[in-house]
Protein backbone atom coordinates (compact mmCIF):
# COMPACT_ATOMS: atom_id res chain seq x y z
CA UNK A 1 0.00 0.00 0.00
CA UNK A 2 2.03 3.30 -1.16
CA UNK A 3 1.63 5.77 0.81
CA UNK A 4 2.06 9.74 0.09
CA UNK A 5 2.69 10.86 3.45
CA UNK A 6 4.32 7.96 5.53
CA UNK A 7 3.22 8.52 9.87
CA UNK A 8 7.10 7.89 11.07
CA UNK A 9 7.24 4.70 13.21
CA UNK A 10 10.48 5.06 14.49
CA UNK A 11 9.28 5.99 18.20
CA UNK A 12 11.47 5.19 20.84
CA UNK A 13 8.52 5.74 23.38
CA UNK A 14 6.82 3.05 21.54
CA UNK A 15 9.76 0.72 23.14
CA UNK A 16 9.49 2.12 26.79
CA UNK A 17 5.92 2.03 26.68
CA UNK A 18 5.70 -1.97 25.77
CA UNK A 19 8.58 -2.50 28.15
CA UNK A 20 6.45 -0.52 30.75
CA UNK A 21 3.09 -3.08 29.54
CA UNK A 22 5.63 -6.05 29.85
CA UNK A 23 6.91 -5.20 33.70
CA UNK A 24 3.06 -4.09 34.86
CA UNK A 25 1.89 -7.42 33.98
CA UNK A 26 4.42 -8.99 35.54
CA UNK A 27 3.49 -6.98 38.27
CA UNK A 28 -0.01 -7.90 38.78
CA UNK A 29 0.97 -11.82 38.57
CA UNK A 30 4.04 -11.69 40.76
CA UNK A 31 5.36 -9.75 43.30
CA UNK A 32 9.21 -9.07 42.73
CA UNK A 33 12.05 -8.67 44.49
CA UNK A 34 12.41 -4.94 44.21
CA UNK A 35 15.95 -5.02 45.03
CA UNK A 36 17.39 -7.75 42.82
CA UNK A 37 15.29 -6.31 39.69
CA UNK A 38 16.75 -3.28 40.20
CA UNK A 39 20.13 -3.99 40.52
CA UNK A 40 19.39 -6.17 37.68
CA UNK A 41 17.51 -3.25 35.12
CA UNK A 42 20.65 -1.20 36.02
CA UNK A 43 22.92 -3.11 34.68
CA UNK A 44 20.43 -4.04 31.60
CA UNK A 45 20.28 0.03 31.33
CA UNK A 46 23.97 0.55 31.03
CA UNK A 47 24.56 -2.14 28.80
CA UNK A 48 22.06 -0.78 26.48
CA UNK A 49 23.90 2.31 26.77
CA UNK A 50 27.25 0.79 26.02
CA UNK A 51 25.67 -0.51 22.84
CA UNK A 52 23.63 2.24 22.10
CA UNK A 53 26.18 2.82 18.75
CA UNK A 54 27.13 -0.53 18.04
CA UNK A 55 24.33 -3.11 17.98
CA UNK A 56 20.42 -2.20 17.38
CA UNK A 57 19.43 -5.62 18.16
CA UNK A 58 21.58 -6.04 21.32
CA UNK A 59 20.41 -2.54 22.73
CA UNK A 60 16.91 -2.72 21.94
CA UNK A 61 16.85 -6.23 23.87
CA UNK A 62 18.77 -4.41 26.75
CA UNK A 63 17.12 -1.77 26.76
CA UNK A 64 13.28 -3.47 26.80
CA UNK A 65 15.12 -6.00 29.55
CA UNK A 66 15.82 -2.60 31.19
CA UNK A 67 12.32 -0.69 31.26
CA UNK A 68 10.51 -4.40 31.76
CA UNK A 69 12.31 -4.97 34.84
CA UNK A 70 11.79 -1.56 36.08
CA UNK A 71 8.55 -1.41 35.64
CA UNK A 72 8.12 -4.81 37.15
CA UNK A 73 9.76 -3.07 40.37
CA UNK A 74 7.71 -0.28 40.16
CA UNK A 75 4.20 -2.25 39.54
CA UNK A 76 4.76 -4.03 42.86
CA UNK A 77 5.09 -1.02 44.94
CA UNK A 78 2.07 0.92 43.49
CA UNK A 79 0.00 -1.58 43.21
CA UNK A 80 -2.25 -2.19 46.24
CA UNK A 81 -2.02 -5.41 48.01
CA UNK A 82 -4.65 -7.70 47.65
CA UNK A 83 -6.58 -8.81 50.51
CA UNK A 84 -6.15 -12.43 51.22
CA UNK A 85 -9.00 -15.05 50.95
CA UNK A 86 -9.75 -15.53 54.12
CA UNK A 87 -10.38 -11.58 54.84
CA UNK A 88 -12.75 -11.70 51.64
CA UNK A 89 -14.53 -14.27 53.67
CA UNK A 90 -15.86 -12.42 56.41
CA UNK A 91 -19.18 -11.71 56.84
CA UNK A 92 -20.55 -8.82 56.00
CA UNK A 93 -20.14 -5.88 58.99
CA UNK A 94 -21.03 -2.51 59.80
CA UNK A 95 -17.77 0.19 59.63
CA UNK A 96 -17.10 3.66 60.40
CA UNK A 97 -14.74 5.46 57.60
CA UNK A 98 -13.63 8.30 56.41
CA UNK A 99 -12.56 9.00 53.47
CA UNK A 100 -12.49 11.31 49.86
CA UNK A 101 -14.01 11.14 46.80
CA UNK A 102 -12.21 11.01 44.08
CA UNK A 103 -14.81 10.55 41.54
CA UNK A 104 -18.65 10.32 41.66
CA UNK A 105 -20.65 8.75 38.91
CA UNK A 106 -23.42 10.97 38.77
CA UNK A 107 -26.93 10.63 39.68
CA UNK A 108 -29.91 11.59 37.57
CA UNK A 109 -31.20 13.81 40.31
CA UNK A 110 -29.78 15.29 43.58
CA UNK A 111 -31.38 12.81 46.03
CA UNK A 112 -30.89 9.43 43.87
CA UNK A 113 -28.50 6.57 44.55
CA UNK A 114 -24.70 8.48 44.13
CA UNK A 115 -21.99 6.44 43.45
CA UNK A 116 -18.39 6.58 42.90
CA UNK A 117 -14.93 5.26 44.01
CA UNK A 118 -13.33 6.47 47.33
CA UNK A 119 -9.40 6.46 49.19
CA UNK A 120 -9.39 5.46 52.26
CA UNK A 121 -8.46 8.31 54.92
CA UNK A 122 -9.07 6.28 58.20
CA UNK A 123 -11.06 3.53 59.09
CA UNK A 124 -12.01 1.66 62.43
CA UNK A 125 -9.85 -1.84 63.08
CA UNK A 126 -12.73 -4.11 62.34
CA UNK A 127 -12.99 -2.89 58.54
CA UNK A 128 -9.29 -3.96 58.25
CA UNK A 129 -8.94 -1.46 55.38
CA UNK A 130 -5.69 0.47 55.36
CA UNK A 131 -5.13 3.95 55.05
CA UNK A 132 -4.58 4.70 50.77
CA UNK A 133 -6.97 1.77 49.72
CA UNK A 134 -9.80 2.42 47.80
CA UNK A 135 -13.42 1.66 47.83
CA UNK A 136 -16.67 1.29 45.73
CA UNK A 137 -19.20 3.31 47.51
CA UNK A 138 -23.24 3.75 46.91
CA UNK A 139 -24.90 6.03 48.67
CA UNK A 140 -28.25 8.35 49.18
CA UNK A 141 -28.65 11.78 50.14
CA UNK A 142 -31.44 12.67 52.43
CA UNK A 143 -33.65 15.56 51.19
CA UNK A 144 -32.49 16.95 53.94
CA UNK A 145 -29.32 16.75 53.46
CA UNK A 146 -27.14 20.27 53.43
CA UNK A 147 -24.38 19.26 50.65
CA UNK A 148 -24.11 17.20 47.80
CA UNK A 149 -21.39 14.33 46.86
CA UNK A 150 -18.63 16.62 45.14
CA UNK A 151 -14.93 15.36 43.95
CA UNK A 152 -12.27 16.11 46.63
CA UNK A 153 -14.97 16.09 49.52
CA UNK A 154 -13.97 14.44 52.63
CA UNK A 155 -17.25 12.27 54.29
CA UNK A 156 -17.16 10.57 57.59
CA UNK A 157 -19.82 7.78 57.78
CA UNK A 158 -20.81 4.60 59.38
CA UNK A 159 -21.63 1.69 56.93
CA UNK A 160 -21.88 -1.99 55.94
CA UNK A 161 -18.46 -2.73 53.87
CA UNK A 162 -19.11 -5.97 51.18
CA UNK A 163 -16.08 -7.70 49.77
CA UNK A 164 -15.91 -8.40 46.70
CA UNK A 165 -15.09 -12.16 46.04
CA UNK A 166 -11.80 -13.09 44.15
CA UNK A 167 -13.52 -14.95 41.69
CA UNK A 168 -15.69 -12.54 39.73
CA UNK A 169 -16.42 -12.52 36.21
CA UNK A 170 -13.74 -10.65 34.66
CA UNK A 171 -16.44 -8.90 32.27
CA UNK A 172 -18.70 -7.48 35.42
CA UNK A 173 -18.62 -4.29 36.99
CA UNK A 174 -17.18 -6.72 40.21
CA UNK A 175 -14.34 -7.42 37.25
CA UNK A 176 -13.47 -3.75 36.37
CA UNK A 177 -13.46 -3.09 40.24
CA UNK A 178 -11.07 -5.63 40.68
CA UNK A 179 -9.24 -4.73 38.18
CA UNK A 180 -9.20 -1.03 39.17
CA UNK A 181 -7.54 -2.26 42.69
CA UNK A 182 -11.10 -1.89 44.68
CA UNK A 183 -11.94 -5.00 46.88
CA UNK A 184 -14.75 -3.88 48.91
CA UNK A 185 -18.45 -1.99 48.41
CA UNK A 186 -19.30 0.90 50.83
CA UNK A 187 -23.11 1.44 51.58
CA UNK A 188 -24.18 4.10 54.45
CA UNK A 189 -26.24 3.02 56.89
CA UNK A 190 -26.36 6.26 59.21
CA UNK A 191 -26.06 10.03 58.28
CA UNK A 192 -23.00 11.43 56.37
CA UNK A 193 -20.91 13.95 57.93
CA UNK A 194 -18.79 16.18 55.70
CA UNK A 195 -15.82 16.14 57.57
CA UNK A 196 -14.00 18.77 55.05
CA UNK A 197 -16.08 20.26 52.27
CA UNK A 198 -13.98 20.11 48.57
CA UNK A 199 -11.43 22.22 47.08
CA UNK A 200 -12.62 25.69 45.65
CA UNK A 201 -11.49 24.74 42.58
CA UNK A 202 -13.32 21.53 42.58
CA UNK A 203 -16.74 23.76 43.71
CA UNK A 204 -16.15 26.44 41.19
CA UNK A 205 -16.16 23.22 38.86
CA UNK A 206 -19.21 21.43 40.34
CA UNK A 207 -20.95 24.76 40.22
CA UNK A 208 -19.82 25.21 36.68
CA UNK A 209 -21.37 21.50 35.60
CA UNK A 210 -24.30 22.90 37.21
CA UNK A 211 -24.94 25.89 34.87
CA UNK A 212 -23.51 23.90 31.67
CA UNK A 213 -26.92 21.37 32.15
CA UNK A 214 -28.90 24.98 32.70
CA UNK A 215 -27.50 26.49 29.41
CA UNK A 216 -27.96 23.16 27.22
CA UNK A 217 -31.51 22.92 28.41
CA UNK A 218 -32.85 26.41 27.22
CA UNK A 219 -35.69 26.51 25.04
CA UNK A 220 -35.54 22.57 24.94
CA UNK A 221 -38.40 20.67 23.36
CA UNK A 222 -40.88 18.60 25.66
CA UNK A 223 -41.03 15.39 25.73
CA UNK A 224 -38.29 13.72 23.53
CA UNK A 225 -35.50 13.77 25.53
CA UNK A 226 -33.37 15.71 23.37
CA UNK A 227 -31.54 17.76 25.89
CA UNK A 228 -30.85 14.96 27.76
CA UNK A 229 -28.93 13.55 24.70
CA UNK A 230 -27.45 16.61 24.64
CA UNK A 231 -25.95 17.15 28.07
CA UNK A 232 -24.89 13.28 27.91
CA UNK A 233 -23.04 14.14 24.74
CA UNK A 234 -21.15 17.65 26.45
CA UNK A 235 -21.05 16.38 29.80
CA UNK A 236 -20.42 12.85 29.79
CA UNK A 237 -23.94 12.32 32.11
CA UNK A 238 -24.87 9.05 30.72
CA UNK A 239 -27.46 8.85 33.37
CA UNK A 240 -29.37 11.59 31.64
CA UNK A 241 -30.16 9.61 28.35
CA UNK A 242 -33.61 7.04 29.54
CA UNK A 243 -33.02 3.55 29.71
CA UNK A 244 -34.25 3.02 25.78
CA UNK A 245 -31.35 5.60 24.60
CA UNK A 246 -28.89 4.11 26.61
CA UNK A 247 -29.71 0.56 25.75
CA UNK A 248 -29.45 0.99 21.71
CA UNK A 249 -26.52 3.18 21.80
CA UNK A 250 -24.60 0.09 23.18
CA UNK A 251 -26.18 -2.34 21.39
CA UNK A 252 -25.18 -0.25 18.26
CA UNK A 253 -21.33 0.14 19.18
CA UNK A 254 -22.01 4.11 19.35
CA UNK A 255 -22.17 4.66 23.62
CA UNK A 256 -18.74 6.61 22.92
CA UNK A 257 -20.09 9.56 21.66
CA UNK A 258 -21.62 10.21 25.28
CA UNK A 259 -18.28 9.29 27.24
CA UNK A 260 -15.98 12.25 27.29
CA UNK A 261 -13.24 10.98 25.49
CA UNK A 262 -11.02 11.47 21.82
CA UNK A 263 -14.15 13.06 19.46
CA UNK A 264 -15.15 15.43 22.39
CA UNK A 265 -11.47 17.03 23.07
CA UNK A 266 -10.65 16.58 19.48
CA UNK A 267 -13.69 18.59 18.48
CA UNK A 268 -13.12 21.14 21.65
CA UNK A 269 -9.34 21.83 20.86
CA UNK A 270 -9.92 22.14 16.93
CA UNK A 271 -12.62 25.21 17.83
CA UNK A 272 -10.21 26.93 20.74
CA UNK A 273 -7.34 26.39 17.94
CA UNK A 274 -9.53 27.92 15.26
CA UNK A 275 -10.16 30.86 17.53
CA UNK A 276 -6.95 31.43 18.75
CA UNK A 277 -5.93 31.72 15.04
CA UNK A 278 -8.33 33.91 14.06
CA UNK A 279 -8.07 36.18 17.34
CA UNK A 280 -3.81 36.20 15.42
CA UNK A 281 -2.36 34.36 19.10
CA UNK A 282 0.99 33.13 18.13
CA UNK A 283 1.39 29.88 16.58
CA UNK A 284 4.06 28.73 19.84
CA UNK A 285 1.90 30.88 22.32
CA UNK A 286 -1.69 28.66 21.33
CA UNK A 287 -0.50 25.76 24.11
CA UNK A 288 -0.58 27.71 26.42
CA UNK A 289 -4.03 29.53 26.44
CA UNK A 290 -5.40 26.49 24.77
CA UNK A 291 -4.56 23.57 27.30
CA UNK A 292 -5.87 25.37 30.32
CA UNK A 293 -8.93 26.10 29.22
CA UNK A 294 -9.51 22.43 27.63
CA UNK A 295 -8.30 21.19 30.79
CA UNK A 296 -10.80 23.17 32.71
CA UNK A 297 -13.56 21.14 30.29
CA UNK A 298 -12.04 17.69 31.18
CA UNK A 299 -12.38 18.95 35.05
CA UNK A 300 -15.76 20.50 34.93
CA UNK A 301 -16.89 17.31 33.27
CA UNK A 302 -15.75 15.34 36.21
CA UNK A 303 -12.44 14.30 34.98
CA UNK A 304 -13.52 10.71 34.09
CA UNK A 305 -10.49 8.71 33.21
CA UNK A 306 -11.40 8.92 29.58
CA UNK A 307 -11.21 12.67 29.36
CA UNK A 308 -7.94 12.81 31.25
CA UNK A 309 -6.84 10.11 28.88
CA UNK A 310 -7.69 12.29 26.19
CA UNK A 311 -6.70 15.28 27.21
CA UNK A 312 -3.42 14.15 27.85
CA UNK A 313 -3.25 12.42 23.90
CA UNK A 314 -4.30 16.08 22.99
CA UNK A 315 -1.76 17.79 25.18
CA UNK A 316 1.16 15.57 23.32
CA UNK A 317 0.03 16.06 20.14
CA UNK A 318 -0.38 19.84 20.55
CA UNK A 319 2.99 20.22 21.87
CA UNK A 320 4.67 17.93 18.93
CA UNK A 321 2.79 19.91 16.28
CA UNK A 322 4.15 22.84 17.70
CA UNK A 323 7.23 22.54 19.11
CA UNK A 324 8.88 19.48 17.78
CA UNK A 325 10.38 20.30 13.82
CA UNK A 326 10.11 15.98 13.01
CA UNK A 327 6.49 15.50 14.33
CA UNK A 328 5.39 11.91 15.28
CA UNK A 329 1.95 11.42 16.41
CA UNK A 330 3.01 7.60 17.46
CA UNK A 331 5.88 9.35 19.61
CA UNK A 332 3.14 11.65 20.74
CA UNK A 333 0.80 8.55 21.35
CA UNK A 334 3.27 6.56 23.22
CA UNK A 335 4.21 9.45 25.75
CA UNK A 336 0.32 10.03 26.25
CA UNK A 337 -0.29 6.01 27.73
CA UNK A 338 3.53 6.25 29.30
CA UNK A 339 1.85 9.75 31.16
CA UNK A 340 -1.54 7.69 32.53
CA UNK A 341 0.21 4.47 33.32
CA UNK A 342 2.69 5.92 35.35
CA UNK A 343 0.27 7.92 37.65
CA UNK A 344 -2.63 5.17 37.29
CA UNK A 345 -0.29 1.67 36.18
CA UNK A 346 -4.61 0.30 37.40
CA UNK A 347 -5.03 1.69 33.92
CA UNK A 348 -3.66 -0.72 31.74
CA UNK A 349 -6.59 -3.17 32.52
CA UNK A 350 -9.31 -0.60 31.93
CA UNK A 351 -11.20 -1.61 28.39
CA UNK A 352 -11.49 2.06 28.01
CA UNK A 353 -7.70 2.73 28.05
CA UNK A 354 -7.26 -0.38 25.70
CA UNK A 355 -9.85 1.03 23.23
CA UNK A 356 -8.76 4.26 23.36
CA UNK A 357 -5.08 3.47 22.34
CA UNK A 358 -5.84 0.47 20.48
CA UNK A 359 -8.29 2.77 17.93
CA UNK A 360 -5.90 5.45 17.61
CA UNK A 361 -3.32 3.37 17.01
CA UNK A 362 -5.19 1.43 14.53
CA UNK A 363 -5.98 4.61 12.28
CA UNK A 364 -2.49 6.36 12.76
CA UNK A 365 -1.37 2.86 11.60
CA UNK A 366 -3.84 1.58 8.60
CA UNK A 367 -6.85 4.03 8.65
CA UNK A 368 -4.47 6.80 7.13
CA UNK A 369 -2.48 4.82 5.23
CA UNK A 370 -6.06 3.34 3.53
CA UNK A 371 -7.22 6.56 3.12
CA UNK A 372 -4.24 8.36 1.07
CA UNK A 373 -4.07 5.48 -0.80
CA UNK A 374 -7.63 4.65 -1.80
CA UNK A 375 -7.81 8.60 -2.50
CA UNK A 376 -4.53 8.57 -5.29
CA UNK A 377 -5.83 5.41 -6.59
CA UNK A 378 -9.28 7.15 -6.97
CA UNK A 379 -8.73 10.30 -7.68
CA UNK A 380 -11.54 11.84 -10.24
CA UNK A 381 -10.45 13.25 -13.05
CA UNK A 382 -7.30 12.70 -12.43
CA UNK A 383 -5.83 13.66 -16.21
CA UNK A 384 -7.79 16.90 -16.37
CA UNK A 385 -5.68 20.00 -14.41
CA UNK A 386 -7.72 21.59 -11.80
CA UNK A 387 -8.01 24.77 -13.19
CA UNK A 388 -10.34 23.43 -15.89
CA UNK A 389 -12.19 21.48 -13.16
CA UNK A 390 -16.32 22.73 -13.32
CA UNK A 391 -18.04 23.69 -9.74
CA UNK A 392 -19.88 20.41 -9.81
CA UNK A 393 -16.44 18.53 -10.70
CA UNK A 394 -14.97 20.23 -7.54
CA UNK A 395 -18.19 19.60 -5.24
CA UNK A 396 -17.76 15.55 -6.26
CA UNK A 397 -14.14 15.72 -5.56
CA UNK A 398 -14.38 16.86 -1.88
CA UNK A 399 -17.41 14.62 -1.33
CA UNK A 400 -15.83 11.55 -2.57
CA UNK A 401 -12.80 12.66 -0.79
CA UNK A 402 -14.68 13.32 2.71
CA UNK A 403 -16.15 9.56 2.40
CA UNK A 404 -13.39 8.01 1.89
CA UNK A 405 -11.59 9.60 5.11
CA UNK A 406 -14.70 8.81 7.07
CA UNK A 407 -14.97 5.30 5.70
CA UNK A 408 -10.96 4.58 6.62
CA UNK A 409 -10.67 5.93 10.11
CA UNK A 410 -14.21 4.19 10.72
CA UNK A 411 -13.12 0.83 9.31
CA UNK A 412 -9.80 1.13 10.77
CA UNK A 413 -11.80 1.97 14.57
CA UNK A 414 -13.94 -0.89 13.75
CA UNK A 415 -10.96 -3.02 13.46
CA UNK A 416 -9.57 -2.43 16.54
CA UNK A 417 -12.13 -2.33 18.62
CA UNK A 418 -14.03 -5.03 17.36
CA UNK A 419 -12.38 -8.20 18.96
CA UNK A 420 -12.43 -5.83 22.33
CA UNK A 421 -16.04 -5.28 22.43
CA UNK A 422 -16.44 -9.27 21.74
CA UNK A 423 -14.69 -10.27 24.42
CA UNK A 424 -16.06 -7.71 27.11
CA UNK A 425 -19.20 -6.37 25.96
CA UNK A 426 -20.55 -9.85 23.97
CA UNK A 427 -21.61 -8.27 20.89
CA UNK A 428 -20.30 -7.31 17.58
CA UNK A 429 -21.23 -4.30 15.40
CA UNK A 430 -20.41 -4.99 11.58
CA UNK A 431 -23.00 -2.40 11.11
CA UNK A 432 -21.23 0.58 13.39
CA UNK A 433 -18.43 1.09 10.13
CA UNK A 434 -21.49 3.17 8.33
CA UNK A 435 -23.17 3.91 11.41
CA UNK A 436 -20.02 5.45 12.93
CA UNK A 437 -19.43 7.37 9.26
CA UNK A 438 -23.02 8.95 9.39
CA UNK A 439 -22.80 9.68 12.98
CA UNK A 440 -19.43 11.08 13.76
CA UNK A 441 -20.08 14.17 11.73
CA UNK A 442 -23.64 15.01 13.21
CA UNK A 443 -22.11 14.06 16.60
CA UNK A 444 -19.13 17.05 15.76
CA UNK A 445 -22.02 19.24 14.87
CA UNK A 446 -23.77 18.26 18.65
CA UNK A 447 -20.28 19.35 20.30
CA UNK A 448 -19.01 22.10 18.20
CA UNK A 449 -23.00 24.00 18.76
CA UNK A 450 -22.53 22.88 22.36
CA UNK A 451 -19.58 24.92 22.55
CA UNK A 452 -20.66 28.20 21.23
CA UNK A 453 -24.32 27.98 22.92
CA UNK A 454 -22.06 27.30 26.58
CA UNK A 455 -19.75 30.38 25.57
CA UNK A 456 -22.21 32.95 24.65
CA UNK A 457 -24.60 31.91 27.22
CA UNK A 458 -21.68 32.50 29.89
CA UNK A 459 -21.87 36.09 28.30
CA UNK A 460 -25.57 36.71 29.16
CA UNK A 461 -27.02 35.74 25.59
CA UNK A 462 -29.53 33.10 26.98
CA UNK A 463 -31.63 33.55 23.56
CA UNK A 464 -28.95 33.39 20.92
CA UNK A 465 -27.50 30.41 22.84
CA UNK A 466 -31.41 28.56 23.27
CA UNK A 467 -31.38 29.74 19.35
CA UNK A 468 -27.87 27.73 18.64
CA UNK A 469 -29.07 24.65 21.39
CA UNK A 470 -32.10 24.11 18.30
CA UNK A 471 -29.76 23.65 15.97
CA UNK A 472 -28.12 21.23 17.92
CA UNK A 473 -31.42 19.40 19.04
CA UNK A 474 -32.43 18.74 14.84
CA UNK A 475 -28.45 16.57 15.06
CA UNK A 476 -29.12 14.49 17.90
CA UNK A 477 -33.05 14.12 16.17
CA UNK A 478 -30.98 12.76 13.35
CA UNK A 479 -28.89 10.76 15.16
CA UNK A 480 -31.82 8.67 17.71
CA UNK A 481 -33.34 8.08 14.21
CA UNK A 482 -30.51 7.10 12.53
CA UNK A 483 -29.62 4.18 15.72
CA UNK A 484 -33.00 3.52 16.45
CA UNK A 485 -33.50 2.13 12.61
CA UNK A 486 -30.35 0.07 12.51
CA UNK A 487 -31.53 -2.00 15.64
CA UNK A 488 -34.59 -3.29 13.55
CA UNK A 489 -31.93 -4.62 10.99
CA UNK A 490 -30.88 -8.01 11.97
CA UNK A 491 -27.05 -7.77 10.68
CA UNK A 492 -26.04 -5.04 12.32
CA UNK A 493 -25.37 -6.20 15.77
CA UNK A 494 -24.09 -10.13 16.25
CA UNK A 495 -24.38 -11.41 20.18
CA UNK A 496 -21.49 -13.10 20.85
CA UNK A 497 -21.49 -13.80 24.63
CA UNK A 498 -18.59 -15.84 25.62
CA UNK A 499 -15.96 -14.96 23.27
CA UNK A 500 -12.82 -15.52 24.08
CA UNK A 501 -10.38 -12.86 25.81
CA UNK A 502 -7.34 -14.79 24.97
CA UNK A 503 -8.40 -14.79 21.37
CA UNK A 504 -8.94 -11.04 21.22
CA UNK A 505 -5.47 -9.85 22.76
CA UNK A 506 -3.63 -12.55 20.37
CA UNK A 507 -5.91 -10.91 16.99
CA UNK A 508 -4.81 -7.39 18.28
CA UNK A 509 -1.48 -8.71 18.90
CA UNK A 510 -1.16 -10.20 15.53
CA UNK A 511 -2.31 -7.05 13.31
CA UNK A 512 -0.21 -4.66 15.04
CA UNK A 513 2.68 -6.58 14.21
CA UNK A 514 2.07 -7.13 10.97
CA UNK A 515 0.95 -3.64 10.39
CA UNK A 516 4.76 -2.13 11.97
CA UNK A 517 6.75 -5.03 9.93
CA UNK A 518 5.27 -3.15 7.09
CA UNK A 519 5.67 0.28 7.64
CA UNK A 520 9.30 -0.42 8.74
CA UNK A 521 10.25 -2.61 5.94
CA UNK A 522 8.60 0.50 3.57
CA UNK A 523 7.14 -1.96 1.24
CA UNK A 524 6.25 -0.39 -1.69
CA UNK A 525 4.76 -3.86 -3.09
CA UNK A 526 1.31 -4.99 -3.87
CA UNK A 527 -1.45 -4.10 -1.46
CA UNK A 528 -2.27 -7.56 -0.88
CA UNK A 529 0.37 -7.55 2.07
CA UNK A 530 -1.95 -4.56 3.50
CA UNK A 531 -5.14 -6.84 3.21
CA UNK A 532 -3.89 -8.90 5.62
CA UNK A 533 -4.27 -6.51 8.62
CA UNK A 534 -7.77 -6.78 8.38
CA UNK A 535 -8.00 -10.26 7.24
CA UNK A 536 -5.97 -11.46 10.67
CA UNK A 537 -8.90 -9.80 12.52
CA UNK A 538 -11.65 -10.83 10.58
CA UNK A 539 -10.66 -14.56 10.84
CA UNK A 540 -9.66 -14.53 14.37
CA UNK A 541 -13.13 -13.04 14.73
CA UNK A 542 -15.16 -15.90 12.93
CA UNK A 543 -12.85 -18.41 14.98
CA UNK A 544 -13.69 -16.74 18.09
CA UNK A 545 -17.40 -17.15 17.06
CA UNK A 546 -16.91 -20.78 16.25
CA UNK A 547 -15.53 -21.59 19.77
CA UNK A 548 -18.68 -20.13 21.50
Amino acid sequence: MPRRNQIPTRAPALFLLMGMVLGLILAREFTAPIGLVLCVAALMAGLSYGLSKQSGRLWLLSFMTATTLSAWAYGTLRFPTKPESAQLKLPIREVHLNFEIDRVMQARSQFDNASGIARIIEANATSRLEPGAKIFFRIKLAETSAFTLQNGSEIKATGVLTPIPHEVNPDSFEGYLKDSGIHYRFERTSALVLASPPSRFDQFCYGMNLRFQEYLSLYAPDGKNLDGIYTAMLLGRKAELSDEQSGRFRMTGTMHFFAISGLHIGVIATVIAQFLILIRVPRKLSPFIGLPLLYLYVEITGASPSAVRAFLMALFFWASFVFIRQRSPLAALAASAIFVLIFQPAQLWSIGFQLSYTVVLSILLFGLPLYETASEKLAPFRYLPKANWAPSQHLYAWIQDALLLLFSISFSAWLASAPLSAAFFGYLSPGAILLNMLLVNLAAIVITTGVLSLSLALFGLHSVAGFINHAAWISIQMMDTLVLGSTKIPVMILHCDGFAEWIAYSILTAYFTLLFCLHHTRSQRSSVMWLLAPAIIIAGLLIGLAKI
